[in-house]
């Protein structure tokens, strides 16, 4: 009797699978001509698409990938990948490079980064554009070197000894690792700093579909390293906000140039070494408009006011709010960041599906914060809940520092496994008390 229920079971199955598909005459889209990557490929692709010219890193999951694939078309790109002997000369060669006039840029996860802290921060002293990407994964020290977590942001944007400018910019998805990777190159440039781009093991380990990448979006970065193109750069690029704009020829000899010449923007005029009409000078002491050591009790005081003013110019000028989706004004407010963006989508759908109201705010730009989107979804809101995959909701602690605005619940999963939809609407229905 057993194997007669069996054998029924297994005909009415094929019987089952035989019949027509109601869905049948539905017309699929077509992704045939869609890209299929990971996160890594995609932050490859990014940089070579804004000009990229030299990438310098020690292997370190997950990050590791993107020098293998900048590695593998290097000869077709012309530029130059390095396997550096250790993190320290990783990113020493590629601030070492920028300072030659490469766009250059490197790669790591968080014990990587610990390790390259100060060189970031001689970047920032510098002026020396420089883009580091954190593939973030679970720590401290080696942690679960194969697993994911969002713990590096409070390490990206307040390490470093003193206090320098720098921009934080989180990953939302593939195609925003494409488009933020090229960005990040471009406000390093303009604002001649390190910019930190984080992503995760879930995001850059993850495989997408997007469909092909458009490269009229992308700034292409010019990082000249001759005279001739020195001449040629446009005044929001190396020249500041030089009265005259570009420099011609024989203004720029007869100039007195000053490497960190007070600005109202910050940005000071920038030549690459070995420039025949200008002494570049770059310490990481303290140093006067012209570059040399100073112990200047005034100077030092200008000289970080200026630097600082850059900050103030990529607010006003580069800074992106968060996106939101969901119910705007709605009395639940999700705040997240990251590779959280795709989890927090799925999420606002299923909400909308029962009937909940929830606005959602995912952030890119963590550093500066931007404030104005969130300030204005958070006077509507009676549960502000953060969403994090980390132990101590670095996010939320860090609006509240530079808002007040203070988190009503905190949704945290660190265990190295991605937060899926379905967790997230369960413990908010839980929060706000509906089934």
């Amino acid at each position: 009797q057993g194997y007669a229920l069996i054998t029924d079971e297994q005909a009415a199955r094929g019987r089952d699978a035989i019949q027509p598909d109601p869905h049948e005459d539905e017309i699929a889209p077509d992704y045939s001509d869609w890209l299929i990557l990971n996160g890594n490929n995609a932050i490859a692709l990014g940089a070579l698409a804004a000009g990229v010219q030299f990438y310098a890193a020690y292997p370190m999951s997950p990050s590791t990938s993107i020098m293998e694939h900048l590695a593998s078309v290097m000869d077709q790109a012309g530029i130059v990948v390095e396997q550096a002997e250790d993190e320290l000369a990783g990113i020493n060669m590629a601030v070492g490079a920028s300072y030659a006039g490469a766009v250059a840029m490197t790669g790591t996860s968080g014990g990587g980064y610990a390790l390259k802290v100060e060189a970031i921060a001689m970047a920032g002293m510098q002026e020396i554009p420089v883009v580091v990407v954190d593939a973030m994964r679970p720590g401290p020290v080696t942690g679960l070197p194969t697993r994911t977590e969002q713990g590096d942001l409070n390490m990206a944007i307040f390490a470093g000894n003193g206090e320098y400018p720098k921009a934080v910019i989180a990953v939302k998805n593939h195609e925003d690792a494409f488009y933020q990777t090229a960005r990040a190159l471009h406000l390093a440039q303009k604002y001649q700093m390190p910019v930190i781009l984080l992503t995760d093991q879930y995001l850059a380990d993850g495989t997408a579909t997007v469909p092909h990448f458009d490269l009229s979006k992308v700034t292409r970065v010019v990082a000249g390293n001759t005279a001739e193109e020195a001449l040629a750069y446009k005044q929001d690029y190396v020249r500041g906000d030089t009265p005259s704009g570009e420099m011609t020829e024989k203004e720029l000899a007869e100039s007195e140039y000053k490497r960190y010449r007070l600005t109202e923007n910050g940005i000071s005029p920038r030549l690459i070494p070995g420039n025949p009409y200008a002494f570049v000078s770059a310490d990481t002491d303290e140093h006067d408009e012209y570059g040399f050591i100073t112990e200047s009790a005034k100077v030092r005081v200008e000289q970080t006011d200026k630097r600082k003013r850059k900050m103030t110019t990529l607010i006003a000028d580069d800074l992106q709010e968060p996106e939101q989706f969901g119910k705007a004004g709605s009395k639940v407010l999700l705040v997240g960041w990251g590779s959280l963006h795709g989890t927090l989508l799925e999420a606002a759908d299923k909400f909308a599906a029962r009937g909940v109201d929830v606005n959602i705010l995912v952030f890119g730009d963590v550093w500066p914060l931007p404030l104005a989107s969130l300030t204005e979804a958070a006077a509507n809101a009676e549960h502000i809940i953060n969403v994090e995959q980390n132990t101590d909701g670095q996010l939320g602690a860090l609006i509240r520092r530079e808002s007040g605005i203070t988190m009503t619940h905190s949704l945290l999963k660190y265990d190295g496994r991605a937060i899926s939809s379905d967790e997230v609407v369960e413990r908010v229905l839980d929060i706000i008390g509906k089934e």
